[in-house]
């Protein structure tokens, strides 16, 4: 019995004083993502903010800070580097242009294979030209309609507004007023005006907020006085 006592006591020492393999680190959440639409066409920065912040290797002697982790977001199959950090836990990098249209879950993967989603988060919108209808010469202060089309890929879908801008002068650079239009249907919208000056050529321009569209413009048509 004698012999046994020590014995024992040496195996609880021993497991007693094993170290404990340290704890994985939590899984990260993603908590928003922003602007979270772009256009078929545009590069988007958007800012991912996440609930982790990176590490950072400080040199004093360079005064010189590295930033170690740097995560990448997927949306779709695009992989999107967030190289720069913006502080409490947001990471910005430039979604590219070509992505195909649709709603997509985001995902950002962390150097040390963690991983956070986000479903439905990010929206790929097509990007749309127009065209106008013929124009008739009008009448001084009556209201008269336009109408306007979307083209493009599924652009019987554009449910958005547009830009209309009245411009005198066949050189356009004279916009004598800008309204915002109503929403589209059916990837068509009808738009009344009315031009309170008198002139020989006016033009209608139309615009969207795609950065990478290009302004539509009307005919020529003419504005009389009133009889």
């Amino acid at each position: 019995m004698r012999r046994v006592l020590p014995i024992l006591v040496a195996l609880v020492f021993a497991c007693a004083c094993e170290p404990e393999s340290p704890a994985a680190p939590p899984s990260p959440r993603i908590l928003s993502i922003s602007p979270a639409t772009q256009s078929s066409q545009e590069a988007k920065t958007v800012t991912v903010q996440l609930d982790v912040d990176p590490r950072f290797l400080v040199n004093y002697g360079e005064r010189s800070v590295e930033q170690l982790d740097q995560p990448t977001l997927r949306i779709g199959t695009q992989a999107v580097p967030l190289d720069t950090y913006l502080g409490y836990g947001q990471y910005q990098g430039i979604v590219p242009p070509g992505i195909a249209v649709g709603t997509y879950d985001i995902q950002v993967l962390l150097p040390d294979g963690r991983e956070a989603s986000l479903p439905k988060a990010y929206e790929v919108k097509p990007s749309f030209s127009y065209w106008i209808e013929s124009i008739d010469n009008q009448i001084e202060g009556q209201p008269f309609t336009i109408t306007i089309h979307a083209s493009g890929t599924n652009a019987e879908q554009f449910e958005g507004t547009v830009t209309v801008s009245v411009i005198k002068g066949q050189g356009g650079n004279a916009t004598l007023f800008s309204i915002q239009s109503g929403p589209f249907a059916n990837g068509l919208r009808r738009q009344q005006l009315s031009i309170d000056t008198p002139g020989s050529v006016y033009l209608v321009q139309v615009d969207d907020a795609d950065p990478n569209s290009s302004a539509s413009y009307s005919n020529a048509f003419r504005v009389d006085p009133k009889n």
